[in-house]
C-alpha cells in the first residue's frame, strides 16, 4: 500500500481498558447532526458495554441542528456513541472522553460510496479529532490481515489538541485497517480491525 500525503487513516484508540484521568466534569454534551440526513436514534454508553441501552434522542435530529444530551454526572468520562440516519446508516464513536467535549459532532464526513469491484462499502474520506493534550505526529495503517504498516509523518504538520483534520483514503475499497497513532514525545496507541466505512468520524486520545 503507497504512502499519501497526509492521508493515512486513523482512528478511534481509546481501548475501553485503558486508564485515563478524569477530569471533574460533567458528561452531558451538545449533538450536532451535519449529516444530510435526520439521524433517528441516538445512544450514549459507557465504553465497552455490549449492550447500547435506550435511544436519547425525543423524535428525530434534522440536518443541521442540536440536542443537549444528559448522561449521568457519576464519574465516568469514557462513552461509545451512536447515531442512527434515515436510511439505517450507522455511524460511531468509540472511547471519547465526553468530559472534554462541549459538541460530539455526527455525520461530517464524506458518504460512503460502494467499490465498483467488490460491491464492499469503501469510504473515501474521514475526520480525526485529536481529543488528546498533546499534538499528534505520525499515524500509520496496514490493511487488516496484512502485515507491513504504511507510516505518514503528517507533512501537513502536526494536529494540535482539540484540532481535526480531513484525511483521504487510497482508492480500492478496503474498509477495515489495523491502526497506530504516535504523539509528541513518542506515546503510541493501536486499534485492530476499524472499520473506517462504518465509523468515518474518528477521535484519538493519548
Amino acid at each position: 500500500m503507497s504512502i499519501l500525503p497526509a492521508s493515512l487513516f486513523v482512528f478511534a484508540l481509546l481501548s475501553p481498558g485503558a486508564s485515563f484521568a478524569q477530569p471533574a466534569s460533567n458528561p452531558s454534551f451538545t449533538l450536532e447532526n451535519k449529516g444530510s440526513a435526520a439521524i433517528l436514534e441516538f445512544y450514549a454508553t459507557p465504553a465497552g458495554r455490549a449492550n447500547w441501552g435506550r435511544d436519547r434522542l425525543d423524535g428525530r435530529l434534522p440536518p443541521g441542528a442540536r440536542v443537549a444530551v444528559r448522561v449521568p454526572a457519576d464519574g465516568n468520562c469514557i462513552y461509545d456513541l451512536r447515531a442512527t440516519f434515515i436510511g439505517g446508516r450507522t455511524e460511531d464513536q468509540r472511547g471519547l472522553n465526553v468530559c472534554q467535549v462541549k459538541t460530539v459532532v455526527m455525520g461530517a464526513a464524506s458518504p460512503v460510496a460502494t467499490s465498483p469491484t467488490t460491491g464492499a462499502a469503501a469510504a473515501k474520506t474521514f475526520r480525526l479529532f485529536n481529543r488528546g493534550t498533546v499534538p499528534v505526529i505520525q499515524i500509520a495503517a496496514r490493511p487488516q490481515g496484512t502485515d507491513k504498516w504504511s507510516t505518514d509523518s503528517l507533512p501537513g504538520g502536526p494536529i494540535a489538541p482539540g484540532g481535526e483534520r480531513s484525511l483521504a483514503l487510497p482508492p480500492g475499497g478496503q474498509c477495515v485497517f489495523d491502526l497506530r497513532v504516535t504523539f509528541e514525545g513518542g506515546k503510541a496507541r493501536e486499534k485492530r480491525a476499524a472499520d473506517l466505512c462504518k465509523s468515518p468520524d474518528q477521535a484519538v486520545q493519548q
